[in-house]
């Protein structure tokens, strides 16, 4: 299966704002990536030294 095509078959381009969309598909998952680390450490306990 072809994204490229699959994705121009759907909605008839591969650029928005003037950037591929591999741009942004990589952008998107560093953006989910960062979400989730900062979830996980700012959900976690701190373990203070008495």
């Amino acid at each position: 299966m072809n994204w490229k095509e699959l994705w121009m078959t759907l909605f008839g381009t591969c650029e928005w704002l003037g950037l591929n969309m591999g741009f942004w598909v990589s952008m998107a998952a560093v953006l989910l990536i960062v979400i989730i680390m900062n979830a996980i450490f700012w959900g976690m306990k701190t373990n203070r030294c008495k």
